[in-house]
């Protein structure tokens, strides 16, 4: 099979939900074609693997992707420091094909991801830098952690394998002090210091029955990421084109992101009622934002700020934006996201009163086969 050109190949919205996933994509092509080496085969089988789902060829697509694993388990014996980034890729994509085959297939997306880790890790020290494609591997990968991480923070049965995913030492391409954290990265949908400041928020979330919870650190450590969020302002790359379109798509989407982080961070870590001044202020900022979008082809601050629609109208909003994002991407997390927000709201209204949202993230998120991927 041909695999498509980035212009047109419906895998690279597969891919990344990004207008700029095109980049990404491209950089997947290039490494997939690099040499015969088994990491750049793994790469091809795994787009390939990609492409006949796409297409419905289901049979072809499993047999591609057990190519893929074969290449990539083979690979990783003998790994060379340069082929590590392909190995990344390879298994990135094997992930991503697991997680839009959630509901059937008998592998899950975290024995991927956990691999991706493994990688990442032998390769990577806390405080490098990354440029150019080492960047947007990385960040791709840094993306996937975060929201996996908040899936499996609130997935009920959680196993020894995700426990460990989900506390393994977080890999950014840029480090801690640096300005480039506060420009909105395409593929992430937003900054890398917001989506580093929702990880250290999806930390700091308990249980109400934990004996840490709203404790002296506990407080001090919600109310320095509360500073942190609501000061934070992103900006684009001094390189993107101001006031076009895609441009004011790109900065209402990492506004969105951020104050669906926010109205996370003061319901599940602080622990604010829903009637409460601040948690009402940051919801109707929220839905001001929506409603400045045609879509948003990001699931997790889309789930997150549906949890806390007060009315109909807002549901309406919502159900305007799922319609729309879904046209643009009708597969794999966008797709899941629609049914578990009707759901979610369905649970709500069953209940005279207000329904925990500890509660409430559990159960739409625990009724799935495996934790769902908000990618």
């Amino acid at each position: 099979m041909e695999i498509g050109l980035p212009a047109w190949s419906p895998v690279a919205r597969l891919v990344s939900s990004s207008q700029s996933g095109d980049d990404l994509y491209g950089l997947l092509v290039r490494m997939s074609f690099q040499d015969e080496t088994l990491p750049s085969l793994a790469s091809r089988y795994a787009i390939s693997a990609l492409s006949y789902q796409h297409l419905a060829m289901d049979q072809t697509a499993v047999m591609h992707q057990t190519r893929a694993i074969r290449a990539l388990q083979t690979a990783i014996e003998t790994v060379a420091p340069s082929e590590c980034m392909q190995l990344m890729a390879a298994s990135m994509l094997l992930n991503i094909y697991e997680t839009l085959n959630f509901d059937t297939s008998e592998l899950s997306w975290s024995i991927f991801f956990c691999g991706t880790k493994r990688i990442v890790n032998l390769v990577t020290k806390t405080d490098d830098t990354f440029f150019g494609d080492e960047a947007l591997i990385i960040d791709w990968i840094f993306y996937h952690d975060v929201m996996y991480k908040f899936s499996i923070r609130h997935w009920r049965e959680k196993n020894t394998d995700q426990i460990l995913l989900a506390s393994q030492r977080k890999v950014l391409s840029k480090a801690v002090f640096s300005p480039e954290r506060q420009v909105i990265v395409p593929i992430l949908g937003c900054s890398l210091e917001l989506l580093d400041l929702l990880c250290q928020t999806i930390d700091a979330v308990y249980e109400p029955d934990d004996p840490n919870y709203q404790s002296e650190s506990h407080l001090k450590q919600v109310r320095s990421l509360e500073i942190r969020l609501k000061s934070l302002q992103q900006r684009q790359s001094l390189v993107s084109p101001l006031n076009t379109p895609d441009s004011t798509q790109e900065t209402t989407v990492a506004e969105l992101y951020r104050l669906a982080a926010i109205i996370y961070l003061l319901r599940m870590a602080k622990g604010e009622p829903d009637n409460a001044k601040s948690v009402l202020q940051v919801v109707h900022q929220a839905y001001e934002t929506l409603n400045r979008l045609d879509y948003c082809e990001r699931p997790w601050p889309l789930f997150v700020v549906a949890l806390e629609a007060r009315s109909e109208e807002h549901r309406r909003d919502m159900l305007r934006v799922l319609g729309k994002s879904l046209e643009k991407r009708p597969l794999g997390p966008m797709a899941l996201v629609n049914r578990m927000i009707p759901d979610a709201w369905t649970q709500q209204d069953l209940r005279e009163a207000a329904v925990d949202p500890f509660t409430l993230y559990g159960m739409i998120i625990s009724r799935h086969r495996v934790p769902p991927c908000f990618t």
